[in-house]
């Protein structure tokens, strides 16, 4: 049913479907023309002159508008309809009328649902009637797994080809379809399409594909338009280190880390089918949870109290009964010993957490400063680590710079010596020629009396009037 309603129908349209099937099964066989394309269909109730009203469907395709009922139908080409009128049903305020003006006569339809759908459907047809010859995309006819991006809408409004506003709304599928959309015509064959990002100043708005490289897009969803800003050989992680948390991975590496929002073990496994060498940093359960992560004391306090504080709303909802005042003065004294009681522990408790809180925070100052000094042996590292690929950089360009040199000289003694030999070559030929004009016979007699014939072109006293034949011997016969 895909021809009627499209790839992605409303929960309308699937009503309709549900409804209608069979009557739009029998109309595609015999009431379509082959080439003909549905634009829309929504359902409606066909008032005849004579009184008597059908229930069934309103088609919009590229040549007509149709009723279906279950035992008859009616077709309209645009070039007959002069004009429509649209208004709320006198019935029912929450449905829509439809009067067709066919040259003197009318036609009525009412009992049109006032939705999305009946929107585009009247939008459609007062198109096709103004412009029966220019095409128009539709929910039903537009593909929703591509995404309208900027390139596809432009290219559209260079054809004349009209959208719906109802499709643009629908097509919108939020940042992260859209995106995944768009990069999946730019890259058909992707192995994997995640949001991510690269360092922790591109936070925002990016997406990984892996291709036959890996590339880092900018989605901007506003302007519809996808901007990549750096692609990579899978052979770039080589040897650097993955660490998977609860949702999102991190790729990590000496020149920055790589966060994948999700199916980070999809990329790993990538990476290892092409043979790319890389370490996966182990996990303890607990420590992919959010707040457990980082191994931060406070954060791992913070995440407790509060994923406690949940445990106990969650059980006080659950096991929680209304209280009943049912206690006795005998009750009320016991209790009064037992607050006195739990004040002192509840006292105790204090103090005790006073002295860990101390200590916590004489550990997370030495904690910090061990971090400080690790930080600063890992600036100190890594400025070495720059200089020393500096000075190698340097050596690397002066050797290819030298052997550049010496390529150009041996070019150059090469170009000598092969002008050197050329000249040689044509004073040969200069002196040849000079000897071969130097020696003059008068006819062939002198030839032989001189003991000289035959004589080949290019020998000394060949002439032309001793070879009558012309076959590059004189005095041969």
């Amino acid at each position: 049913m895909e021809k009627w309603f499209g790839n992605k129908p409303t929960m309308s349209q699937k009503s309709v479907k549900t409804k209608y099937e069979k009557v739009l099964i029998h109309a595609e066989h015999s009431i379509l023309n082959t080439d003909e394309i549905v634009l829309k269909v929504i359902e409606a109730e066909f008032d005849k002159k004579s009184g008597k009203e059908l229930d069934g469907v309103l088609i919009l395709t590229n040549y007509q508008l149709l009723f279906i009922g279950k035992h008859e139908h009616h077709a309209f080409t645009y070039n007959n309809i002069n004009n429509i009128e649209i208004k709320t049903d006198g019935k029912d305020k929450n449905e829509w009328k439809l009067t067709l003006f066919l040259g003197r006569y009318r036609q009525h339809f009412d009992d049109i649902k006032k939705n999305d759908d009946a929107q585009e459907f009247f939008d459609i047809l007062e198109h096709k009637i103004l412009n029966p010859n220019e095409d128009i995309l539709t929910t039903v006819t537009h593909d929703f797994n591509f995404f309208l991006h900027a390139d596809r809408l432009e290219e559209l409004r260079e054809k004349r080809v009209k959208i719906t506003p109802f499709l643009i709304k629908r097509d919108d599928m939020g940042f992260s379809k859209n995106g995944n959309r768009l990069l999946k015509e730019k890259h058909p064959d992707a192995l994997l399409i995640v949001e991510g990002h690269y360092r922790e100043k591109d936070k925002k708005g990016n997406f990984i594909v892996v291709d036959k490289l890996v590339y880092l897009y900018e989605y901007n969803n506003e302007q519809r338009k996808a901007k990549k800003i750096v692609g990579w050989p899978l052979t770039f992680f080589n040897g650097m280190s993955i660490d998977h948390f609860a949702i999102k991975s991190e790729v990590v590496g000496s020149e920055g880390k790589l966060i994948l929002n999700d199916s980070g073990k999809k990329f790993a496994s990538i990476l290892s089918n092409e043979g790319i060498s890389f370490k996966t940093k182990t996990r303890k359960w607990y420590q992919k949870i959010l707040g457990f992560r980082s191994g931060k004391w406070w954060k791992k306090s913070i995440a407790s109290i509060t994923y406690l504080f949940i445990f106990l709303i969650a059980s006080i909802l659950i096991f929680a009964e209304d209280p009943e005042n049912t206690e006795t003065p005998e009750t009320e004294e016991k209790q009064a010993v037992t607050t006195s009681a739990d004040v002192k522990q509840e006292e105790a408790k204090e103090d005790k957490q006073q002295e860990e809180e101390k200590k916590l925070t004489e550990e997370k100052q030495k904690q910090e400063e061990a971090a400080r000094l690790a930080e600063e042996q890992r600036k100190k590292e890594e400025e070495a680590a720059r200089l020393a690929e500096e000075q190698r950089k340097k050596e690397e360009a002066a050797r290819l710079a030298e052997e550049k040199r010496k390529q150009e000289e041996a070019a150059r003694l090469a170009e000598e010596q092969r002008k050197q030999e050329e000249a040689a070559r044509l004073a040969e030929e200069q002196r040849q020629q000079e000897a071969a004009t130097s020696v003059y016979y008068k006819n062939c007699t002198a030839v032989r009396e001189a003991g000289a014939a035959p004589i080949h072109r290019g020998e000394p006293g060949y002439a032309k009037h001793l070879d009558r034949d012309g076959d590059g011997i004189a005095c041969n016969q």
